[in-house]
C-alpha cells in the first residue's frame, strides 16, 4: 500500500514508518515545519511538510495514499493553557476524516491511548477495549478520549474503515524528544520522581508499532484495540529499575486523598511562582490508587503480536536514555557499571 503517516517523526511513528518500509509498503511521512526528524534518518519514505491543523497540507498530503496511520498528536500532560492538548486532537480528527472522504481513502489507523481506556480503582479488573475513560481530568487524557469519540463518529458518518490503536505507556528508542513516558523512567532514575500506589502496563514502542502495520490489514471497524504488554505494580517498576541500574526510586505511600491535596498545593504554589509543578491534581487524580491493567489477548491473537517483556523493555530504554545523555553524570556512571551484571 501506499500510506500516509502522520506525527511520523515522533516516537511510534519513527518506527512505524521503519517497520512499514521493511514490509515494502510505500510511505508518505507528514512532518510539522522544522521537526525533529533524526528519527527518520536513513529511511527510504517520502516526506512532506504540513500540519494536521492546516487543512490545506492534510488535503495534499492524502492525494493519492490507499490508507492512513494517524499518529500526530500534542503528546504532554500539562500546559497553562489545556487547548494547547485538546485542540490539535480534534481538529487533527476532523481535517484527517474528512480528506479521507474526500479523496475516497476506506481505510484508517487511528492511534489513542490507554488514557481513552482509564482506569479502575480494582488490580483484578482487566480493561479492554470495550472500557470508556468517562472521568478524565487531565488535559492529555480528555483530548484522547474526545478526540477518538469524535473520530468514530467521522469515521461512521464517512463510512471508513476504522481500527482503533489504544497504546499503553510506551517506552523505548528513538525518542528524542523524550516522550513523558521515557520521562517518568528517566526522572526516575535521576532522583526527580517518585514511585507511587497504583498500576501500569508497560509497552514496547516496536510491540506498538508492529501492531500499526499489521492493523493495515486486519482489525475489525471500528473496533477499539488495546496495545500492551506486562502490567505490573509502579512500586514493582521501580525494584526492576532497581535490578538494572543499581538505583531504586523513592516511593511515595501516601493514600490517594493525601496525594491529591498534596498536588493541589503544589501547583499551586510552583503557579505562583511561574514554574512548571512537578506534578498537578488532575494527573494524580487519574493514577493514584489506580490500576491501567489491561486484558491484551484478543490485540495479540488479532495482530500476531508476542509483547516483549517488561524488564527487555526497560533496559532498552535505559539504553537510550544513556546513548541521548539524558541522565545525571553521576547516575550515568552507577548505571553503566551495574548494567553488565542485569543482563
Amino acid at each position: 500500500m501506499k500510506v500516509l503517516v502522520t506525527g511520523a517523526n515522533g516516537h511510534i511513528g519513527a518506527h512505524v514508518v521503519r517497520q512499514l518500509t521493511a514490509a515494502a509498503h510505500e510511505v508518505r511521512a507528514l512532518v510539522r515545519p522544522n521537526a525533529d526528524l533524526r528519527g527518520l534518518e536513513g529511511v527510504d519514505c517520502e516526506r512532506v511538510i504540513g500540519d494536521v491543523m492546516d487543512e490545506k497540507s492534510v488535503m495534499a498530503a492524502t492525494e493519492g495514499v490507499d490508507a492512513i496511520i494517524h499518529l500526530a498528536a500534542v503528546y504532554k500532560t500539562q500546559a497553562r493553557d489545556p487547548e494547547v492538548i485538546v485542540a490539535p486532537a480534534l481538529q487533527g480528527a476532523r481535517h484527517i476524516f474528512e480528506a479521507a472522504h474526500a479523496r475516497g481513502i476506506k481505510r484508517i489507523v487511528y492511534t489513542s491511548s490507554v488514557a481513552s481506556i482509564g482506569f479502575s480503582y480494582d488490580p483484578q479488573h482487566l480493561l479492554t477495549g470495550d472500557d470508556w475513560n468517562r472521568d478524565p481530568h487531565n488535559p492529555y487524557y480528555v483530548a484522547k478520549t474526545l478526540s477518538e469519540e469524535a473520530a468514530q463518529a467521522l469515521a461512521r458518518q464517512y463510512g471508513i474503515h476504522l481500527v482503533v490503536l489504544c497504546p499503553a505507556l510506551v517506552l523505548g528508542p528513538l525518542d528524542y524528544r523524550i516522550t513523558p513516558s521515557n520521562q517518568l523512567v528517566r526522572d526516575w532514575l535521576n532522583g526527580q520522581g517518585q514511585t507511587y500506589q497504583g498500576g501500569l502496563n508497560l509497552v514496547d514502542v516496536r510491540d506498538v508499532a508492529a501492531a500499526h502495520v499489521a492493523a493495515l490489514t486486519t482489525g475489525e471497524n471500528a473496533r477499539r484495540y488495546v496495545v500492551g504488554g506486562e502490567n505490573l505494580e509502579v512500586r514493582q517498576i521501580g525494584r526492576l529499575l532497581g535490578e538494572l541500574t543499581g538505583i531504586r526510586p523513592l516511593h511515595v505511600g501516601l493514600s490517594r486523598g493525601l496525594m491529591l491535596w498534596s498536588a493541589k498545593w503544589v501547583e499551586r504554589l510552583f503557579r505562583l511562582i511561574r514554574k512548571t509543578p512537578p506534578v498537578t491534581y488532575d494527573l494524580v487524580y487519574e493514577v493514584v490508587e489506580r490500576y491501567c491493567y489491561l486484558d491484551t489477548a484478543e490485540t495479540n491473537r488479532t495482530f500476531g503480536l508476542n509483547p516483549r517483556p517488561a524488564r527487555e523493555t526497560l533496559r532498552d530504554c535505559i539504553d537510550w536514555l544513556l546513548a541521548q545523555q539524558r541522565l545525571k553524570p553521576a547516575t550515568a556512571q552507577k548505571v553503566r557499571q551495574h548494567l553488565p551484571s542485569a543482563q
